[in-house]
């Protein structure tokens, strides 16, 4: 009973952080800056993925994340994004590739901005180091995903190389799914801590968690995704009130409660990280 007291109590306070720390505005500046990176990252992913001859990885890469949002929001992006990579050209080292990499860059800075402010700071690092780190996570995720979507074209191919051989009889697609959705499920759990890690305060006393923040915005995005497209389904008329912007306001909705979930996370490693330097000091020996 006491346990789930505190997990209530905790699950409490880190609500009321959320709204301390302004996180609905700052979802709001996350979510326009993550929509306005979108399509400045897709090029660049598509760019990198086709200068290492993996072109196939960036459509496979888009085509995974179609599918995991709500098919309306799916629906809106899918357009102009197919579209768009189309006709963008194919070289790298263009002043548009370089444009998109400093976009993107940007709202990376946001989801800095975001998590410094759950640990009650706003001190900022140079500018020329956050643009820096910020071009860096970007490259890093583009070739993250480049990486795992080429493993994922060659993991069939292996598998039935092992079905092949195995003298065990199974249901071998059950545990096929049940791999791809582990693999899944880690790769979006590493980016998450990675980013927790990097973009977090450099002026912690003591080392913080990231895990637990990363693993409750996974969660929350779940919980979204679904509800989302439950709620679009049977109660979203953003036709009536937005007419013909109805599908960019689906898709910024729905990048504004996804903002919600990350911060939330970054509010839940911030709190831990807080009660673990309140018991040290506590159990400090006085002088």
């Amino acid at each position: 009973m006491k346990k789930i007291l505190a997990f209530v109590k905790f699950n409490i306070k880190t609500i009321a952080n959320f709204n301390k720390h302004d996180g609905m505005v700052m979802a709001g500046h996350l979510a326009f800056l993550g929509m306005l990176s979108l399509f400045p990252f897709i090029i660049f992913l598509v760019s990198l993925a086709g200068t290492f001859g993996q072109s196939s990885a960036g459509t496979d890469a888009l085509a995974a994340m179609f599918e995991s949002m709500p098919p309306d929001v799916a629906s809106v992006l899918r357009g102009p994004i197919e579209q768009m990579v189309s006709t963008s050209g194919k070289g790298i080292m263009t002043f548009s590739i370089i444009g998109a990499l400093w976009v993107s860059s940007s709202a990376i800075d946001a989801a800095r901005l975001a998590i410094v402010r759950s640990y009650s700071t706003v001190s900022r690092r140079p500018y020329l180091r956050r643009r820096a780190e910020g071009l860096l996570l970007v490259i890093l995720s583009a070739s993250s995903i480049i990486l795992g979507m080429t493993a994922l074209v060659f993991g069939p191919v292996i598998w039935q190389t092992i079905i092949k051989y195995s003298p065990i009889n199974a249901d071998w697609n059950f545990l096929w799914n049940l791999i791809r959705l582990s693999v899944s499920f880690s790769l979006i759990f590493g980016a998450l801590c990675l980013a927790y890690f990097i973009l977090r305060p450099r002026s912690l006393k003591i080392p913080g968690p990231v895990a637990p923040g990363a693993i409750a915005a996974i969660i929350l995005w779940m919980i979204v995704a679904n509800g989302f497209s439950i709620y679009l389904k049977y109660f979203g008329n953003y036709d009536v009130t937005y007419g013909s912007l109805a599908g960019a306001i689906i898709a910024l909705v729905f990048f504004y409660f996804i903002s919600a979930g990350f911060i939330i996370g970054a509010e839940i490693n911030a709190a831990l990280y807080h009660e673990r330097l309140e018991k040290l000091e506590k159990n400090k020996p006085s002088d």
